[in-house]
C-alpha cells in the first residue's frame, strides 16, 4: 500500500513510519520538520497541514491507499488554548476531507485518551476497566480538539461512505529510551496519576496503526490503545483509593497491575494487542 503519514517525524509518528515501511508499505511523511538524524525510511514532504491547498497537492501527487494522521499540537497545557484547538481541529479536517475527496480506502487518525474527558476536571471512570463508551464533557482545549476529531470523522464518514475512519485514543506515549523516568514515579506515584498510571510504548502505536490500516471496518470507529499494564509498581486498587478519594470501583477480577483502559475493541476488530512493557526493559 501507498500510505501517507502526517507528523511522521514526531514522537509516535516516527515509529508508525518505521513499522509501516518494515511491513513493506510505501510511505510518504508529511511534516514541518525532517530531522535527518532519525534516518527514517520512505519519502518526506515539508508541508503546513493548516493550508488545505498544500494538503490536497500532496495527496494528489502521492495518491495514497491509506492515511495515518498523527500531526498535532501535542501539548494539553503550557500554550494558548486557541492555538492548540485551532491547529488540531483545522489540520484534522483538512487531512480527513482530502482523504475522502481522493477516495482513500482507510484513514487512521490520532485521537487521544483525553478525548474521554476522564483526565481533566477531576473525572474518574464509572468502572475499571473502562472502554470507548466512557466519555464526559471536558473544558480542556486539547481534550476538546481531540474529541472533535472524532466528530469530524463521524460526519465525513457520511459524506464518504467508501472511506473507513479509525480514531486511535492514544495513551501517554513512552519512547523506548524514556523508561528510566518511571523509577522516579515509583517513589512519587502522584507524578503519573493523571491517566491512572497508564501508558503506551511508541512502538505499539506503530503496530496499532498498521493493524487498523490493514484491517476491515466501516464508517468511523474509535479505539482505546494502551499498554497492557500500568507504569506503577504498586497495585491499581491501592493507588486509586489513595489518590482518588477512596475510589473502589475496580472490577473484582481485574488484574491489579493491568491498565485501567480496556483495549478489547482493538483486539476484536483487528487482532491487535500491545507487545511492549517496562517490565522487560527496567531491571531492579
Amino acid at each position: 500500500m501507498r500510505i501517507i503519514v502526517t507528523g511522521g517525524t514526531g514522537k509516535a509518528g516516527q515509529w508508525v513510519v518505521r513499522d509501516l515501511a518494515v511491513a513493506g508499505h510505501e510511505v510518504l511523511n508529511l511534516d514541518v520538520a525532517r530531522r535527518p538524524e532519525l534516518d527514517l525510511p520512505g519519502e518526506y514532504c515539508r508541508i503546513d497541514l493548516r493550508d488545505a491547498g498544500e494538503v490536497y497537492d500532496a495527496f494528489f501527487q502521492f495518491r495514497p491507499d491509506g492515511v495515518a494522521h498523527l500531526a498535532a499540537n501535542p501539548s494539553p497545557s503550557g500554550q494558548a488554548r486557541q492555538n492548540v484547538f485551532d491547529l488540531n481541529v483545522n489540520t484534522t479536517y483538512n487531512v480527513l476531507q482530502a482523504a475522502g475527496d481522493i477516495g482513500v480506502r482507510r484513514v487512521v487518525y490520532a485521537s487521544s485518551e483525553m478525548a474521554t474527558g476522564l483526565l481533566t476536571d477531576n473525572r474518574v471512570p464509572s468502572r475499571i476497566p473502562f472502554d470507548e463508551t466512557e466519555r464526559y464533557p471536558s473544558s480542556n482545549a486539547y481534550a476538546l480538539s481531540k474529541y472533535l476529531s472524532e466528530v469530524i470523522a463521524d460526519s465525513l464518514a457520511v459524506r464518504y461512505p467508501g472511506t473507513a475512519f479509525c480514531g486511535m485514543r492514544i495513551n501517554n506515549v513512552i519512547s523506548p529510551d524514556d523508561y528510566e523516568r518511571f523509577r522516579l514515579e515509583w517513589d512519587d506515584p502522584s507524578m503519573s496519576m493523571g491517566n491512572f498510571w497508564s501508558y503506551i510504548d511508541a512502538r505499539d502505536v506503530g503496530t496499532a496503526y498498521r493493524a487498523a490500516i490493514k484491517g476491515d471496518s466501516s464508517g468511523n470507529e474509535v479505539f482505546l490503545i494502551a499498554a497492557a499494564d500500568t507504569r506503577a509498581r504498586r497495585g491499581l486498587r491501592e493507588l486509586m483509593s489513595e489518590y482518588y478519594d477512596g475510589y473502589d470501583k475496580v472490577d473484582h477480577d481485574h488484574d491489579d497491575h493491568a491498565s485501567a483502559f480496556s483495549c478489547a475493541k482493538m483486539n476484536q476488530y483487528f487482532g491487535w494487542q500491545p507487545s511492549y512493557t517496562w517490565r522487560d526493559i527496567l531491571q531492579d
